[in-house]
């Protein structure tokens, strides 16, 4: 059994350095599992899992979820406990900025079960997950689980539990205007033709010098700004005097299909120059 942990363990490390190097952030999530029998006729066969997921996103909303399991059985049904190991795709729901519903499926396996009461299994396994979002980092995690048996009841669970997100911190930059505008104007200057020498005076003439156009550089007439923490984009069209319409017409490609509320630090978004 310690050599499955020390391979699991290992597993894991692998996974939290592949999502570090994709996107630069990943969660873990300890949690507790108030794990039962469905349809158990012994109100007494339960148990409590205690239980790691870690989650590594692959597209916007898409990410694989590994989770591994021990369960501590309070039955007499089963004389050892089981450790489990499941491997789940994992599908988000936004719903504001501080909640997020997410919707897994995958199989659920058994590592170890203690005695030969019950064979190893390799199960489906599918969870329901809501998380309430406290800060950019931190967030609880309520859920219910469950794997579906062929030879023996299922084995469902509620779930309690706190989630971390690992950011790889990237410098942000405070937006500048596209240019130092700088506006010359050439000064216009009189010549007036000398008096010719002659006994008649005449008039002198005054030839002006056109004056030029002034010499102005284009001022652009939106900025890139870099997302910091903290920041969401309402507050951001209140910064630089926008509409929420003005802000997704002018980033339409890039948050095409995505939910407004969940922006991350480090994304470059246009804005309004406020000096156009």
């Amino acid at each position: 059994m310690f050599k499955k942990l020390i391979a699991v363990a290992t597993a894991i490390y692998s996974i939290a350095s592949y999502a570090i190097e994709y996107d630069e952030s990943f969660y873990i999530s300890p949690k507790l599992d108030f794990v039962n029998q469905l349809d158990s006729e012994d109100s007494s066969d339960f148990g409590i899992g205690y239980a790691l997921d870690i989650g590594v996103p692959v597209y916007k909303f898409v990410s694989i979820e590994n989770t591994v399991r021990y369960i501590d059985w309070n039955s007499e049904q089963f004389d050892s406990n089981f450790l489990q190991y499941g491997a789940l795709l994992k599908l988000n729901f936004p719903f504001t900025d501080k909640t997020n519903f997410a919707l897994s499926g995958g199989f659920l396996a058994d590592l170890d079960v203690g005695n030969e009461a019950r064979d190893k299994e390799v199960n489906p396994y599918v969870k329901l997950d809501v998380d309430y979002n406290i800060n950019n980092n931190w967030a609880v995690v309520l859920g219910v689980n469950q794997s579906f048996s062929s030879d023996y009841l299922d084995q469902y669970a509620y779930s309690l539990g706190v989630k971390y997100k690992f950011y790889k911190e990237k410098a942000t930059v405070e937006p500048q205007p596209a240019c130092d505008c700088i506006f010359t104007e050439e000064k216009v200057e009189e010549v007036v033709q000398p008096v010719p020498e002659e006994p008649k005076v005449v008039e002198p003439t005054i030839e002006k010098v056109p004056e030029p156009e002034l010499n102005k550089q284009e001022v652009k007439s939106t900025l890139d700004y870099v997302l910091k923490e903290g920041d969401y984009i309402y507050q951001i069209c209140r910064r630089f005097n926008m509409s929420l319409d003005e802000f997704v017409s002018m980033n339409k490609d890039y948050f095409s299909g995505r939910n407004l509320d969940y922006v991350y630090p480090g994304e470059i978004v246009k804005v309004k120059n406020p000096k156009k």
